[in-house]
């Protein structure tokens, strides 16, 4: 065990051990390296006498008084001096429990809910720094827990390592089995210290070794584990109900919820043996992210490179989870695949109702920047790697949401969770019921859990936590948390869809409010070194009504020269936020701010977010700004970066910025003039651009009307557009260029830009298709021939066709990605869509991290500041990057589930509704149920269409693949589908089981199909195959 690994645990233990050390002793230990050599190693341990029963966190009248003001503090250590002080603190008709280190790993949920049955702790060191090096997560509950303060409970933290009564073990055997005698030596430490007092000691581990060990040392103290303790406790008190939450580990006689022992995937390497084939290179270490439901890619290293492997089969994935630490076998050259092969995101055609999506599904190698495809030598085209997994280095096993799935009352094995709750739900003889919980997150698998209390849990949407995955399992064990609420609740299924997407939503921790200003701070001019006083200027904001983290603010001025000054202004976040401090660290975690649809969830804490940082008007802020010497023709004549103090005089809406463009020319009106001005240069930027070949793309975006009580959705109303909102547009753009250019002079292999890589022309097919089935050519070879020809794509009877046009265009692109300088070619730095060599994000700090990283290093251009030193790290940037990727299409997701679930609230409260569509997708292929895909403009809503009526062998059913187009043949008339076809369709939602619903679109014109008799008769004849087709919408 190396040195540090003896050290506190933690930064907040450390005021706990205060007196001075006595001696020090020092452990041997002997390391074989590669060449055969023997190294010996020497870790010192400061031996003390000083730390009595150990420590425990008290309040104090200090930290109640701050506590008032703000909940930034916790309580302070003190050291147990000896028994009678331990006796005077324990609530003495209970037991007093250590917990070892698979307690604090897989049953804190027990330890967190059992306060008052179990309200005396001792947690070891040697516990805790195990956690600490398995599970992160865990080990900040675990601080949370000991940092505790109250009447309830007695939480003590014991320096086993450290203590002169238990740091003495035999250091000859494995890590694991030292690391046991040591906790087993704090249990025996308490046991002397409390014999004859009545209190019972219980070491409370579920290692069946540990507990025979501590058996045959004749040992003073229980040995119990976790199931058995709970248990007992629960016969003292049956309403406790904390057999729920114990874990399942799935070894032998651990669980029997499994019904049968075979192996459904091979075991896993021995962990000797996986670390060396990972040294060795035999086996490769990476992070698993699943593509799909059985398929994933993990990343591994080649060298300096990256390169993405496919792990093609569930089998292959060998109980792997999405984010699990894993090491793969590559499977020989043979079995790989062509890149050719490759399979686009596009979405499935029996896809629910929904929100209609902007973009194409990003790949994981496009978020995580790395290549899933490799050259090789004697292959005429690129290749993908595939690998399995063969074992598990790291768990990344969580909390999920969801809900226990009841068997069919018919009897009917109608889907496919009906036959698997069929199949692994098991009742036992102790009254317990083995059921099957789906998560809302598809890339989890289902979880088995074992539960007192099903009947309660049915319909409600639930937490349960994944233990472990045995080789004899289908599907992973898990235990059952805490019920959030009824399944269909607005409340409850935001915090489903909070928990489903991964958006850090829980408070933000004491240690990051720690780090900010007082509440009543203000900005010093006088004492702002490095920054120039601009608050002479006339500066003001613009933005959507209510918007309260006001990132940017602008200005213009006509100079001595006729030439205009224009200056973009933009929250000056890094002054408050010092780069590797606890608010840094959780604003790089969170990465992004989330918008819902009732709710926003900062990035920052609120006194940051919509108070010092953002621009509000008539107050003074801190701003990093970028000054632009422009003529009125628009020609860029200098720039300047700066620290600059600001006032804005205004915090203008777009509508109120738009009267001022509309109205008459007044030169008193300060306002009126610069926004007139930059209104004008707005224009001639935006021509450029678009002559440079930028396009002009589109959104189906939606807004709810809420109601101000119970904010459910009263009305759905479009985005309204104004030319200001361009305006802003345009400065913002301006600015991202402008500094990704200032920041690659400077640090051209470390600066963090956003790349938006041209599309392949397999992912435009389908729309090529469908415009040239209306008589329209869309042509993609650039950037600037893809906006001439959707500019040309106009239908005169239908202003709506080009901006359809747009919207599908939009889906046929990947999202733009953050990636660092030094991993592309310059030439593949391009942003695609805005037509720019270079581009960055540098005027939305409050909410995206990404800016917060191009500030610091714009600073560090200008000489105001220094690099941090981790933003000097490729690899770190890298793994920067890919997390705010990841986070920001999460929220982007989560932001869309919001809107989805507001929109069933909607057409739930308010009856079903006509509304006209277009076609955007006709269901050609031969014996296929007839179908097609519409959107509907007015909700921004998108799902199929289904012809239930239609029998997908009637011989009046036509299908013409080439045009998009089917038709029905009736009493010599043919009526006909096609894409673009604007139709009329009935929105309505269908109640199912589980009290979940979905939203369903009917055709109401044109009438196509048999007559209305034959419709009833086929659609009684088809209900129970719809209705195990339709996909559920929670």
């Amino acid at each position: 065990m190396e040195a540090k690994d003896e050290e506190i645990c933690d930064a907040h233990q450390a005021p706990i051990l205060k007196a001075p050390s006595l001696y020090m002793r020092p452990s041997y230990f002997r390391q074989t390296r590669k060449r055969g050599k023997i190294y010996k190693t020497v870790a010192e341990r400061y031996i003390r006498d000083d730390l009595g029963l150990g420590s425990y966190y008290v309040d104090t009248d200090e930290n109640r008084a701050k506590r008032r003001v703000k909940a930034a503090v916790v309580g302070e250590p003190c050291v147990i001096q000896d028994t009678h002080q331990l006796l005077s603190l324990l609530h003495r008709s209970a037991p007093l429990v250590i917990c070892d280190t698979n307690v604090l790993l897989h049953n804190l949920d027990v330890l967190e809910q059992s306060a008052s049955a179990i309200p005396n702790v001792v947690v070891p060191q040697t516990s805790l720094t195990e956690c600490r090096s398995n599970q992160p997560t865990a080990y900040d509950r675990t601080v949370e827990v000991l940092r505790a303060v109250g009447d309830e409970r007695l939480v003590i933290f014991f320096p086993d390592p450290h203590h002169v009564e238990t740091a003495h073990v035999d250091e000859s055997g494995s890590i694991n089995d030292v690391n046991d005698e040591r906790i087993r030596n704090v249990a025996e430490f308490y046991a002397n210290q409390l014999q004859g007092t009545g209190v019972r000691v219980i070491l409370l581990t579920d290692d069946a070794g540990s507990r025979t060990k501590a058996k045959e040392e004749g040992a003073q103290y229980e040995a119990r584990t976790v199931r058995s303790y709970v248990k007992e406790l629960e016969k003292e008190n049956p309403a406790l109900a904390l057999s729920d939450l114990v874990a399942q580990y799935g070894g032998k006689g651990q669980v029997d919820s499994v019904k049968t022992k075979e192996h459904h995937f091979p075991p896993h390497v021995d962990a000797a043996d996986l670390s060396r084939g990972v040294k060795s290179c035999q086996y490769h270490r990476g992070v698993l992210r699943s593509t799909g439901k059985d398929s994933a890619l993990v990343t591994i290293r080649r060298g300096d490179e990256r390169v993405a492997v496919t792990i093609q089969e569930l089998k292959d994935r060998n109980r792997a989870i999405d984010g699990d630490v894993v090491a793969i076998a590559l499977k020989p050259i043979s079995q790989w695949l062509s890149s050719s092969n490759k399979q686009q995101n596009t979405p499935e055609k029996d896809a629910a109702v929904g929100i209609a999506s902007e973009t194409a599904e990003p790949t994981l190698g496009e978020l995580d920047n790395v290549p899933d495809a490799m050259n090789l030598e004697d292959a005429a085209s690129s290749m993908r790697p595939t690998g399995s997994v063969v074992g598990i280095l790291r768990r990344n096993f969580s909390n999920y949401c969801g809900s226990i799935y009841s068997k069919s009352s018919t009897g009917k094995l109608s889907t496919e969770r009906d036959e698997i709750a069929s199949t692994y739900e098991i009742e036992h003889p102790d009254g317990s019921t083995t059921c099957v919980f789906f998560p809302v997150e598809n890339k989890i698998p289902p979880i088995l859990i074992r539960t007192t209390q099903r009947e309660r849990l049915v319909g409600q949407r639930i937490l349960v936590s994944m233990d472990s995955w045995p080789s004899h399992s289908a599907f992973p064990l898990g235990h059952y948390v805490r019920t959030l609420g009824e399944a269909g609740s607005k409340d409850v299924e935001t915090q489903v869809l909070l928990q489903q997407f991964e958006i850090p939503h829980e408070p933000f921790p004491a240690k990051v409010l720690a780090c900010l200003p007082p509440e009543d701070y203000k900005i010093d001019v006088e004492n702002s070194p490095g920054r120039e006083d601009l608050r002479h200027l006339p500066v003001l904001s613009i933005d959507p009504p209510g918007c309260k983290d006001i990132d940017d603010a602008l200005h213009c001025i006509v100079l001595p020269n006729g030439n205009y000054q224009v200056g973009v202004h933009i929250a000056d976040v890094t002054h408050y936020v010092k780069a590797g401090t606890a608010i840094d660290l959780e604003a790089a975690n969170r990465s992004t701010s989330t918008y819902l649809v009732n709710k926003r969830l900062d990035m920052l804490p609120g006194l940051l977010t919509t108070d010092l940082c953002s621009l509000k008007g008539n107050v003074d802020r801190y701003a990093f700004s970028v000054l632009w010497e422009v003529t009125p023709q628009g020609d860029i004549v200098d720039v300047d970066f700066k620290k600059t103090i600001i006032h804005s005089i205004a915090a203008l809406t777009y509508q109120q910025a738009q009267s001022l463009i509309d109205q008459p020319e007044d030169d008193g009106d300060i306002q009126a003039g610069a926004v007139k001005r930059l209104a004008s240069l707005a224009r001639t930027f935006r021509a450029k651009r678009i002559e440079a070949g930028a396009l002009t793309l589109a959104s189906p975006e939606v807004k709810f009307v809420l109601d101000s009580e119970s904010l459910n959705p009263t009305d759905v109303q479009a985005y309204a557009l104004f030319e200001a909102n361009a305006l802003v547009e345009e400065f913002m753009l301006l600015a991202n260029v402008t500094v990704a250019k200032k920041i690659l002079r400077h640090f051209p292999t470390l600066s963090v830009l956003r790349r938006h890589p041209a599309p392949n022309r397999a992912m435009f097919d389908s729309l090529i298709s469908k415009a040239k089935s209306r008589g329209f050519v869309i042509n993609i070879e650039d950037s600037k021939k893809l906006a001439d020809s959707l500019d040309a794509a106009q239908n005169e009877s239908d202003a709506y066709f080009n901006k359809l046009l747009r919207i599908l265009s939009t889906r046929c692109m990947s999202p733009a990605q953050y990636f660092c300088s030094g991993e592309y070619k310059p030439t593949e730095w391009h942003h695609y869509g805005l037509a720019a060599p270079v581009y960055t994000h540098f005027t939305s700090p409050i909410r995206r991290y990404a800016d917060v990283c191009v500030h610091r290093l714009l600073a560090a251009a200008i000489g105001n500041a220094p690099l941090p030193v981790h933003l000097s790290s490729k690899s770190y940037l890298h793994d920067l990057a890919a997390n705010m990727n990841r986070r920001h299409r999460s929220a982007q997701l989560a932001g869309r589930a919001s809107v989805q679930l507001h929109t069933l609230i909607f057409f739930s409260g308010d009856g079903a509704k006509e509304e006209d569509a277009y076609v955007l997708d006709v269901e050609t292929a031969e014996a296929s149920d007839p179908s097609f895909t519409v959107i509907v403009p007015r909700y921004g809503i998108e799902g199929r269409v289904s012809l239930a009526h239609i029998s997908a062998d009637d011989p009046n059913l036509q299908r013409d693949a080439e045009n998009h187009r089917i038709s029905y043949n009736k009493d010599g008339k043919g009526i006909s589908v096609r894409v673009f076809d604007k139709v009329r369709i009935k929105i309505w939602v269908r109640e199912v089981k589980e009290h979940q619903k979905e939203l369903m679109l009917d055709l109401l014109e044109p009438k196509i199909g048999p007559g209305e008799k034959a419709n009833k008769r086929r659609a009684a004849n088809d209900e129970e195959v719809e209705a195990s087709k339709r996909v559920k919408l929670s």
